[in-house]
């Protein structure tokens, strides 16, 4: 197909604030709240996102493809094997998953029986030469392939020059693609060629070609690399100007994470059967787009520092404060989440307002709207919820406990609620279930509501209440969820 450029394309074809608060010093945060976010902030693509601190953003789609956030170009891998090549596109023996938290991707492809293995991850390079997304190909067939570093336009994108520059593509000036070693051939076609046709049929050529240009912007590219048995080439997608070899360049994808994994211990964690992982979410929400929503969900999963940096994403810290006092509304999870934001600011006397506004609000266990996209904040407001909700008296821990947690442990630590930070365990002794619990109570004032707050857990055992901060108890068997019989 003329100017398709590669399998992909055959296969799937060429954004109401509600009211803000007023309580004591929050009404001059409300006072600055925006009337808008349109612009602020992007719907999420689809795909894993990685990135660095800096504000480096790229997705890994299913297939591990790599678009780079503001880029009009996107890489690709196709393998050549002994027998045909293969395209991530389109194979069906593609798999990915996230061997951890941290937001490294691992897609294999099946190759004539074995792997070849895409490890995909972002990271800065040593010195000046900015960040880039690194993939790591690792052959884990019995036999050499050859290796082909497609660089295409994105959709609605346009490249109009392409050219090969040593061991680097350059797309339009910017440099698109580096592999860590020369390339055994090179491939460019402008609109009228097909650059998966040109591989395929054994068309590259050894010389680099001259550069092409195409007033179309569909000019593509391929670096051809050998790759022997059990051996690994780096890609580089980088974010600048990055001539170095990524080999050397870049840190081995153990530091990374073992870096996100420092990062995450400092956060508020959930574990809960069959659920989604906190450790993983909030990684996914640090790499997002900046949101109230999101800065709520930092600050109530233990990650202040990390809420206040993402302020300056929503137009400075003050016009900021205001958008997520709006978000917060009347809702007394998150104004005990706002009040830690308030708290991480120096803003002492708004936290202190944040957090009786919070004690004085109620939500009942049924008034909890589902997360409407699925976007990291949402699911993680969602988890925290599953494992504990304020009642009119304090917290009810898991307020609804599924039949299929029946048996299997539950575990919460450091997650911010209107009465404090709180932790619990659930663990099982044949019947019965045991709970744990320690609440870091806030100061509250003598007069104040909800001094002693009363903790429950009605969906194991509605008969049981404390006040105390801190203990064990054996609770009464769970109720048998199944029916009797007749």
């Amino acid at each position: 197909m003329v100017g398709a450029h590669g399998p992909s394309d055959r296969r799937r074809g060429g954004p109401d604030w509600r009211r803000g608060l007023s309580v004591g010093l929050l009404d001059r945060f409300r006072s600055r709240r925006a009337h808008d976010l349109a612009g602020m902030t992007g719907l999420p693509p689809t795909g894993i996102r990685v990135g660095t601190d800096d504000g480096f953003r790229a997705v890994v789609d299913e297939r591990g493809t790599v678009a780079l956030a503001g880029r009009d170009h996107v890489v690709e891998w196709w393998i050549g094997g002994d027998d045909r090549w293969y395209a991530p596109a389109t194979e069906a023996a593609v798999r990915q998953v996230r061997p951890g938290d941290a937001p490294v991707v691992e897609t294999r492809m099946r190759v004539h029986g074995a792997d070849v293995v895409a490890t995909t991850w972002a990271g800065q390079a040593d010195g000046s030469q900015g960040p880039a997304v690194v993939v790591e190909l690792t052959n884990e067939t019995a036999v050499p392939v050859a290796v082909a570093v497609a660089v295409r336009a994105a959709p609605g994108g346009r490249i109009h020059r392409l050219a090969v520059d040593g061991r680097r593509l350059v797309a339009d000036d910017e440099v698109a693609a580096v592999v860590d070693r020369a390339p055994g051939r090179h491939a460019l076609v402008d609109a009228a060629g097909d650059l998966w046709d040109e591989v395929v049929g054994g068309r590259a050529t050894v010389e680099p070609p001259a550069p092409v240009h195409c007033r179309s912007g569909l000019a593509a590219g391929a670096l051809v690399v050998p790759l022997p048995h059990r051996a690994a080439l780096r890609v580089a997608v980088p974010g600048g100007d990055l001539a170095g070899d990524p080999a050397a360049l870049f840190p081995p994808v153990e530091r990374v994470l073992a870096g996100w994994a420092s990062r995450l211990d400092r956060a508020a964690t959930v574990d809960v059967p069959d659920g989604d992982g906190s450790r993983s979410l909030l990684a996914d929400l640090l790499l997002a787009d900046p949101e109230p929503a999101g800065v709520l969900e930092l600050a109530r999963w233990g990650l202040p520092s990390e809420a206040l940096g993402r302020l300056d994403g929503l137009g400075g810290r003050s016009l900021a404060l205001g958008l997520v006092v709006a978000a917060a509304d009347d809702d007394p999870d998150d104004l005990a989440a706002l009040a830690e934001l308030f708290a991480a600011a120096d803003e002492a006397t708004a936290a202190g307002d944040a957090r009786a506004r919070a004690r004085a609000a109620v939500r009942g266990v049924d008034d909890d709207p589902a997360d409407p996209d699925g976007r990291p904040a949402g699911r993680l407001r969602a988890l925290a919820r599953t494992v504990v909700r304020p009642s009119a008296d304090g917290l009810d821990l898991l307020p609804v406990a599924p039949d299929a947690w029946r048996g299997r442990p539950v575990e919460v630590h450091g997650l911010a609620t209107p009465s404090g930070r709180l932790g619990f365990a659930v663990r099982w002794h044949g019947e019965r279930p045991a709970l744990l619990w320690e609440l870091q109570r806030h100061p509250v004032p003598e007069e104040g509501p909800d001094r002693d707050a009363v903790l429950r857990i009605p969906g194991l055992d509605p008969s049981f209440a404390t006040t105390e901060a801190s203990g064990e108890v054996l609770l009464a068997a769970a109720a048998d969820p199944r029916p009797p019989d007749r």
